[in-house]
Formats: C-alpha cells, sequence, structure tokens
C-alpha cells in the first residue's frame, strides 16, 4: 500500500515521459542517456517503497544496454538496415512504453483507493459541516494541529466516526489529514472564487 505522498512522487515521473518522447521527437543525441536515467530513476523510487516492478524497470534498462552492446531483442521492425543509434533508439523507445503501462497498471488500484478516501473524506466533512462540528475548531496557528483537530472531532462524532473509520482503513491516519487539508483548501479556493 503506497504513501500519498509516493503515489505522487511515482506519478510524476509518467509525467516526465513526455519530455523523453520530445528528446525522441528532436533526435536528441542525449535521448538515450536520459532514458537510461529516467528508468533508474524510477527503479530507485519502486525499490524504496519495496515494489517488485523495481526487478522489471531494470530488466527494461537491461534491454538498453543490450542494444548499446548490438544485441537487439525482438518486436521491433525497420523499414531498412538500421543503424546501431536506431537500434538503441528503438529499444529505448520500447523501454519507455513498457515501464510506462507497467506502472500504469500497477497504479490503478492504488488511484482507485485515494480516490475513495478523497470521496468519504469530502462527505464527512459535508456532514461536519451541517452538524456545525466544524465551526468549534480552535485555530492556533499551527495548520498541522488545527488538521487533528478537525479530524479529531470528525472521529469522535458517533454518526460519523465510521466513516473516518472507513478513511484510515484506505489510506492510514497520515493520509488522511493530506486528503482533509487537500479538500479544505480547495473548497476554500472555490469559495473564495464564488465571492
Amino acid at each position: 500500500m503506497l504513501r500519498f505522498v509516493n503515489l505522487t512522487e511515482i506519478q510524476n515521473m509518467l509525467l516526465k515521459v513526455s519530455e523523453l518522447t520530445d528528446l525522441q521527437d528532436l533526435r536528441d543525441f542525449n535521448y538515450v542517456e536520459k532514458t537510461k536515467r529516467w528508468l533508474s530513476d524510477l527503479e530507485k523510487i519502486l525499490e524504496n517503497n519495496r515494489m517488485i516492478q523495481a526487478g522489471e524497470i531494470a530488466a527494461l534498462r537491461g534491454t538498453i544496454f543490450s542494444a548499446e552492446n548490438g544485441i537487439f531483442h525482438d518486436g521491433v521492425e525497420f523499414l531498412a538496415k538500421p543503424t546501431k543509434r536506431k537500434m538503441v533508439e528503438a529499444a529505448a523507445s520500447a523501454a519507455i512504453r513498457q515501464a510506462t503501462r507497467l506502472i500504469s497498471n500497477m497504479l490503478q488500484e492504488e488511484i482507485a483507493r485515494f480516490a475513495e478516501a478523497e470521496r468519504l473524506v469530502r462527505q464527512l466533512i459535508a456532514i461536519g459541516k451541517a452538524k456545525g462540528l466544524l465551526q468549534q475548531i480552535p485555530e492556533n496557528g499551527n495548520h498541522t494541529e488545527t488538521l487533528k483537530n478537525i479530524w479529531r472531532m470528525i472521529s469522535l462524532d458517533p454518526d460519523i466516526a465510521p466513516g473516518a473509520v472507513n478513511v484510515e482503513g484506505l489510506v492510514g491516519p497520515y493520509d488522511a489529514l493530506i486528503l482533509l487539508d487537500r479538500i479544505i483548501v480547495a473548497d476554500i479556493t472555490r469559495q473564495n472564487n464564488n465571492h
């Protein structure tokens, strides 16, 4: 189970694919090296999160090394006899495609879990506001303490406490506070834009 910060870190790595594709399109000489660096960085993030997909990313990086040594894996067709550079670039492109597919598929369940938790937190805030619970929160200048107090008020109310337990079961207490913060900030921003 990924924490929110780790999920975001992996999603940010996927956003970098566009930069790599631009380098490929520009036929930039750094394309292959930057692709290997991206795969290596992605692999480290997955290792740090104890995710077995790190091994698959390492294997994809290995296909680029193989291509650089003149060993090319099947699956790509060339219209003419390929140069070594084209073979290596094709291996890099295939590695990016496979890594992106692998990570996107892996993250689907995590994204769905956080989306469900966010939906529940939004409902808890709405119910808390309707019950007047959130008007009783003291603002002491410490944003984290204020969030903890809001979550405590929600968690202690017998009518909505089961919802708070569900949220913590989905994402844990730390990420529950992050989602609470994101939703409150989004609601405040939306309210300020409407006035």
